[in-house]
């Protein structure tokens, strides 16, 4: 017996009002050409149609589970993750995404049946929005451990895409999965995790990321925007721990901070200067060094000059 036919395969879906988007997204994932998978949509206390259009979905492989009461994002992840997943990988495909390749779960399988020591098998994804469309990259290697993909981050621009990205159940519960509450709650897991194995990668288009007005990934929120900053050093602690320089560990946090803290910029940028400039000297005073990287930096100090010219508020309303 192959490897395909032992592992079994859950693919989450957590959804909170949704239900516009919720029929698409599972019907994707029952899809799926491969056989030993199960489907769980875990509902954080919708209030809109969301319970009655799982119901009509008559499907053996798909279980439903309501939160009496709204857990949040990440929570309702780890509650999936930890309480009814059963699989030996496990995939998050939000409730308003979609997977447009059938056969993705069989051949990440089939990746991970011939290479050693696999924890997770990252495969491309399209991000689309009204007026855009991209999608992610991956390295042309097809396996890299954890300590080589930190290492090189964030200059080698191969960002995992959380739905994407298959891994495995059990270390996923033991380093604390969806621990943060972080708007990047899922890189701040599956970095770590990265760490404990093999990354193997699928040459392979597999789903749709929508953004849309309702993203977290989006919010203009200064607060939020530095906590999601503060992932880096997480993952660079835990990189640490495995072996990583601590003063690399530290350089190639700072490094992240400050390449990530532009894309924060625009959007708090919405807020106004008064607010865009609070948050940069946050910044500051959170992150020192990654803060001279922001500025020090021409293109990033670029971005930054752009932001308070209002130049990205201006592109929003057009």
């Amino acid at each position: 017996m192959t490897g395909e036919c032992k592992l079994k395969v859950t693919i989450m879906i957590p959804t909170f009002n949704q239900a516009d988007f919720i029929r698409e997204a599972i019907d994707s994932a029952l899809a799926q050409t491969y056989k030993n998978l199960e489907v769980i949509v875990g509902d954080d206390a919708s209030t809109d149609a969301t319970p009655e259009i799982v119901a009509k979905i008559n499907d053996p492989r798909l279980r439903y589970v309501r939160n009496t009461c709204n857990l949040g994002r990440a929570a309702n992840y780890r509650n999936l993750l930890y309480k009814h997943a059963a699989g030996d990988y496990v995939v998050n495909l939000d409730g308003d995404d979609y997977y447009t390749d059938p056969d993705f779960i069989k051949e990440a399988v089939k990746l991970i049946d011939r290479t050693q020591s696999v924890v997770m098998v990252v495969a491309r994804a399209t991000t689309k929005a009204e007026n855009s469309e991209h999608v992610s990259d991956i390295p042309v290697h097809e396996k890299a451990t954890g300590m080589q993909i930190l290492r090189k981050l964030p200059d080698d621009k191969y960002f995992v895409m959380h739905m994407a990205t298959l891994y495995a159940r059990k270390p996923a519960l033991v380093v604390d999965f969806y621990r943060s509450a972080a708007i990047s709650s899922d890189w701040e897991s599956l970095y770590r995790l990265c760490l404990r194995g093999v990354v193997a990668y699928l040459d392979r288009e597999v789903g749709v990321w929508r953004i849309h007005g309702m993203n977290e990934t989006g919010t203009i929120n200064p607060v939020k925007q530095l906590e999601n900053l503060a992932i880096w050093p997480a993952i660079y602690k835990d990189a640490a721990t495995f072996g990583m320089n601590s003063i690399l560990a530290k350089f190639v946090s700072a490094k992240c901070i400050a390449f990530f803290s532009q894309s924060s910029c625009v959007r708090v940028s919405m807020n106004g200067n008064a607010v865009l400039v609070k948050f940069v000297i946050d910044i500051f005073r959170t992150y020192k060094f990654a803060a001279l990287l922001l500025v020090l930096t021409p293109k990033y100090a670029a971005r930054v000059i752009l932001c308070l010219m209002g130049y990205y508020r201006r592109k929003s309303i057009l």
